[in-house]
């Protein structure tokens, strides 16, 4: 094996990712970088500072389509590709702040520099530059002229900026010679298990990639992949597969079970068309789950089956608009609402699609049959992710507004009074396959009574002490954040008084409401499916304008 170093300015960087010359897809962790360690790093290079090497592996790669912070990149066949083995979580945010947009979905690469306290800080601000616009002269010439407040000073302070990002220059380790694809397995884990520690997850998926014939990898591993990257979590496999289905087969029915089989047995050649044509659909259904529906991880999919519908919706007809928007986001919270008895209903909406948008999307609203027992009650004994009641009741409970109430050892750099549904926090969280749920007294629920969900937090892993000392302690500054746990003065006052029975059932009825409320704010049950439709309120406690 042979190595060399090189140095490039981070502009340079930058653009040999948009042109395909850097490979993150293969070794790559999704993106879990929280703010911290994202304003961390411009500090780092606004002051000089070494922010380490970036190490790759010089290896043949096929042409190939990936994203990377939201950047889609088009790979062409490249004899000496840079496969990255370290360093892709500053290569990432490098790109995702270079490019970052104020509409954007994903608000972990919104960077700013406050000109007054001379700092980074995450998200605009109103008398920061933001990076994406510092880090380009062009930009930074019409930033200026919008904002005439700014003083002479202000306005150099903000050209040094510039030069600091611009001239900048950052070491990559380019190794070669490689002798195979285990060498390259040992090399990313000795590279990478520190800082932000490699999960199971990470570790499976480096071996996998070290296994595989090549680094391209055909198939569905392209929609797990971007999925990733869009910060939507890592798609199973068997799922990514029904995508690609959907959009190769769209009338045909969507195989419910073992889907792999009718991939293979399609030719190279129609695998690799419906790759390219399932990753702009998968993109667009993925950021109508996340923004309309509000449901922002795979692992909070009450239904995941619910995805490869929609990708052959969106493959059929283009994104949902008008009538067929609304219908689909109340079907998708619809079948959130299934009970166990129900679930045949995901079956007949797997079935071949209709000719047009909305004829498609009456026929998935009208596969699903009403709540049973009505009303809707959510089933609060489910406290974890692996039953689709409770990634609903986790819906209903981060509709709240939840924020960090202690550090969790899982995460990096969050602080307590962070929001969780922050994507720089919440993302990495459910990445990492932790558990959604954290139980909150410090003794089990008695043994007459099942454990249900009045006795737990969703909150990254917590110890259950640190959690009850943080709600009972008094801080002004967590005392703001209870509300949003539904944990009101009454249950606080009980928890305190160390009657546990007492605080499970008074809070269980707060959560019983609050699940229900969120699940008809979207499912819309009652309300009438055809005619003019109302539009949805932005928050699960605003009341409909229109009535039954």
């Amino acid at each position: 094996m042979r190595q060399r170093v090189d140095l490039y300015t981070l502009p340079h960087l930058v653009r040999m990712v948009e042109e395909g010359r850097f490979r993150v897809g293969a070794f790559s962790r999704p993106a879990v970088w929280g703010h911290r360690q994202i304003t961390e790093l411009f500090d780092s290079i606004h002051r000089g500072f070494p922010i380490g090497t970036i190490t790759v592996a010089e290896q043949p790669a096929g042409k190939e389509d990936f994203r990377i912070a939201g950047l889609h990149v088009h790979a062409p066949q490249d004899a000496q590709a840079w496969i990255v083995l370290d360093g892709v979580q500053r290569l990432t945010t490098l790109v995702g702040v270079w490019h970052h947009q104020p509409d954007q979905d994903d608000d972990r690469y919104a960077v700013s520099y406050d000109l007054v306290s001379d700092r980074f800080l995450p998200g605009p601000h109103s008398f920061a530059v933001p990076v994406s616009v510092a880090c380009t002269a062009d930009r930074l010439v019409s930033w200026i002229g919008e904002h005439p407040f700014l003083t002479e000073d202000n306005i150099a302070e903000c050209w040094r900026l510039h030069t600091a990002l611009t001239a900048y220059q950052e070491p990559v380790t380019v190794l070669s010679g490689i002798e195979s694809k285990e060498s390259s397995y040992l090399l990313f884990t000795r590279l990478n298990d520190a800082g932000v520690s490699l999960a199971r997850s990470d570790i499976t998926r480096a071996r996998k990639e070290a296994d595989a014939r090549t680094y391209l990898v055909a198939g569905e591993q392209p929609l797990i992949r971007q999925s990733e990257q869009l910060g939507f979590g890592r798609l199973p496999e068997a799922l990514a597969v029904q995508c690609l289905l959907a959009v190769a087969q769209p009338r045909r029915p969507i195989p419910r079970s073992a889907p792999r089989p009718h991939l293979d047995a399609l030719t190279a050649s129609a695998t690799r068309q419906a790759v390219e044509h399932t990753a702009p659909a998968l993109e667009a259904a993925l950021r109508f789950v996340r923004k309309h529906a509000r449901i922002p991880h795979v692992r909070l999919l009450p239904h995941p089956e619910v995805l490869p519908v929609l990708v052959r919706f969106v493959s059929l007809f283009g994104p949902p608009a008008g009538r067929p928007h609304e219908l689909l986001r109340r079907w998708i919270w619809r079948t959130a609402m299934l009970t166990p008895r129900q679930t045949g209903a995901l079956k007949e909406a797997m079935e071949a699609a209709e000719a047009t948008p909305e004829s498609e999307a009456a026929r998935l609203l009208g596969s699903v049959p009403p709540p049973d027992p009505q009303p809707f009650r959510a089933d609060l004994t489910s406290v974890t992710a692996q039953h689709p009641e409770g990634r609903l009741n986790a819906l209903g409970l981060l509709s709240a507004g939840p924020a960090l109430l202690v550090p969790s050892a899982s995460l990096a750099g969050d602080q307590p009074g962070t929001p969780l549904s922050v994507s720089s926090l919440l993302t990495p969280w459910l990445d990492s396959e932790h558990d959604l749920f954290c139980r909150l007294t410090p003794q089990p629920p008695s043994a007459l009574r099942p454990a249900t969900l009045g006795n737990y937090l969703l909150h990254p892993p917590a110890p259950s002490g640190e959690l009850l000392k943080a709600i009972t302690s008094q801080d002004p500054l967590t005392a703001s954040l209870l509300k949003g746990h539904f944990l009101d003065s009454r249950g606080i006052q009980l928890l305190s008084s160390h009657r546990y029975e007492e605080f499970v059932q008074h809070r269980e009825g707060l959560l019983t409401t609050a699940i229900a409320h969120r699940a008809q704010s979207f499912a819309r049950w009652g309300f009438k499916d055809r005619g003019r439709l109302p539009s949805l309120p932005d928050s699960a406690r605003e009341t409909p304008k229109e009535t039954p």
